[in-house]
C-alpha cells in the first residue's frame, strides 16, 4: 500500500520555515499574505504550532519561533557530529595558547558549556562540560545577548535573571568580542569570547578562552580566537 505524506504536517513545517526567515515577529495578516493562504487557515496552523510549543504568540498578537527551535538546532548539530568535529580544534587552540577553551551554547535560556579543552596552565575554576554560566560574569553571556535569538533579553528579564548593562551589550555587538570573568561565579578568572555564526548568520555558539587574571592578555588571544570561530563556522556548514 502506498504511503502518502501528511499534507497538514508539511504545511505546519512550511509555516515554521516561513517565520524563521523573517527578521522580526510577524502578525497573522502578514504571515497569511506571505504564505498565500487565508487568515483562517493560517490562524489554525499558528494555533496548532503555539499549542505544540514551536511558536510563541506575543502580547501584541505577533508570532515568532519559540526557544524550542534553538534546542532542536543544537540537537541537530550534535547528531551531525558537530561537537565531535569541533573538539580537535578546541584542543589545538588550548595546546597552542596554553589556556582553557570552551564552546558555549544556549539551551532554552541557559548558557551551557558544551565542549571544553584544558590548557597546560593551571586554571582553578570548577567549569566542566554541562556547567551553566552567568550572563553577567561570563564573557559568553554578553555574546549571546548581543547575537542570540530575538526577544532573549526580554525573556530573561521576565524570568528575573540578572543581565549586564545595555551599554556593555551594545559594545559587544559593535566589537564582536566580549571580555568577562571575575564576579561571584568566576573569581580570579578572566575570559574572552567571540560569536560563532552559522551559514545563515545566526549565532551558533560562543567560543571562549579562560585564564588566570594575572596572565590574561586579551589582545594576544583575540586573533587565534577569531580564526577558531571562523573554522568552527566552516565545520558547522560542512
Amino acid at each position: 500500500m502506498a504511503v502518502r505524506a501528511l499534507t497538514t504536517a508539511i504545511k505546519c513545517l512550511d509555516t515554521i520555515e516561513l517565520i524563521a526567515e523573517l527578521p522580526t515577529a510577524a502578525r497573522l495578516a502578514e504571515l497569511a499574505r506571505l504564505a498565500g493562504e487565508s487568515r483562517a487557515t493560517m490562524y489554525q496552523r499558528l494555533f496548532t504550532l503555539v499549542e505544540a510549543g514551536w511558536i510563541d504568540r506575543l502580547p501584541d498578537d505577533t508570532y515568532r519561533l519559540s526557544m524550542r527551535a534553538s534546542r532542536i538546532a543544537a540537537a541537530a548539530l550534535a547528531q551531525a557530529g558537530f561537537g565531535e568535529r569541533a573538539q580537535p580544534l578546541l584542543e589545538e587552540l588550548a595546546e597552542t595558547l596554553g589556556d582553557t577553551v570552551s564552546l558555549v551554547m544556549l539551551e532554552q535560556e541557559r548558557l551551557i558549556i558544551t565542549q571544553r579543552a584544558e590548557g597546560q596552565g593551571v586554571l582553578r575554576a570548577d567549569l566542566r562540560v554541562g556547567t551553566q554560566l552567568s550572563y553577567v560574569d561570563s564573557s559568553s553571556g554578553a555574546i549571546w545577548l548581543a547575537f542570540g535569538p530575538e526577544h532573549l533579553i526580554e525573556r530573561l528579564k521576565a524570568a528575573g535573571i540578572s543581565l549586564p548593562s545595555r551599554r556593555r551589550i551594545d559594545k559587544v555587538r559593535a566589537d564582536r568580542v566580549s571580555i568577562g570573568g571575575g564576579g561571584n561565579t568566576l573569581p580570579g578568572i578572566s575570559a574572552i569570547a567571540v560569536p560563532v555564526f552559522d551559514q545563515h548568520g545566526a549565532c551558533l555558539a560562543s567560543l571562549s578562552i579562560s585564564s588566570p587574571e594575572a596572565r590574561f592578555k586579551p589582545k594576544m588571544l583575540l586573533p587565534a580566537l577569531r580564526d577558531g570561530a571562523k573554522r568552527l563556522a566552516d565545520i558547522s556548514s560542512g
